[in-house]
C-alpha cells in the first residue's frame, strides 16, 4: 500500500511527502522527478518538467507522465507526490486508485496563486493572463481531486507537522488502529 498525495501545484505535495515518508520510514517518489529522469534517459537532455512541457508540448508531456504513472503499480510502502495535472487522465486515476490511498491536500486557490507569483508562473499557464488561466485550471482540477480522493486534508490552518499528523491519523483510522 502507498500514500499518494494530489493537489494543485504549490499545495505542499513534495514537502509533505518527504516529511511523511521519513516519519513512516517509507520510500518517497516524486512523479515529476520520475518524468525528468525518464526524459533524460530518452533524450540525453536534463530538463525540468516545465522545460519538458515547453519543449515537447502538453500532449507529449502527458504521455511521458502516463508512462511513469503506470510504473507505480510495482511500488509499495511509498509516499508518492503527483504532478498537479496527473489526475486529468482517467487511465492515471485507475492506476493510482489500485496503487494506494489517494489524499488531496486542499489548499485555497488564493494562497496558491500568491505562492506562484512569488516562485514563478508555471509554463503551462497563459503568460498573457496567467491569473485568469490559473483559476480556470484550478476550477477544472479541484473537482477531479475531490472526486478521486480517499481523504481530503484542508491545509490552510495547518503547518507541515499538522498536515503530516492529519494524514497519519487518517491512515490509522483506515487501518482500524
Amino acid at each position: 500500500m502507498n500514500i499518494i498525495l494530489c493537489g494543485l501545484p504549490m499545495s505542499g505535495k513534495t514537502t509533505i511527502g518527504k516529511r511523511l515518508s521519513k516519519q513512516l520510514n517509507w520510500n518517497f517518489i516524486d512523479t515529476d522527478q520520475m518524468i525528468e529522469e525518464a526524459y533524460l534517459k530518452k533524450t540525453g537532455r536534463q530538463q525540468s518538467c516545465p522545460q519538458i512541457y515547453i519543449a515537447e508540448g502538453g500532449k507529449r508531456f502527458r504521455e511521458l507522465e502516463k508512462e511513469q504513472i503506470a510504473l507505480l503499480n510495482c511500488s509499495s510502502k511509498s509516499v508518492i507526490a503527483l504532478g498537479g495535472g496527473t489526475l486529468c487522465d482517467p487511465d492515471n486515476l485507475k492506476v493510482l486508485q489500485l496503487a494506494g490511498d489517494l489524499i488531496y491536500l486542499k489548499t485555497p486557490t488564493d494562497i496558491i496563486w500568491m505562492k506562484l507569483q512569488k516562485d514563478g508562473i508555471p509554463s503551462y499557464l497563459d503568460q498573457n493572463n496567467p491569473e485568469k488561466d490559473f483559476y480556470a485550471v484550478a476550477e477544472k482540477r479541484i473537482p477531479l481531486y475531490e472526486q478521486a480522493a480517499d481523504h481530503i486534508i484542508e491545509t490552510n490552518h495547518l503547518n507541515e507537522e499538522g498536515i503530516v499528523a492529519a494524514i497519519l491519523s487518517h491512515r490509522k483510522e483506515g487501518n482500524g488502529e
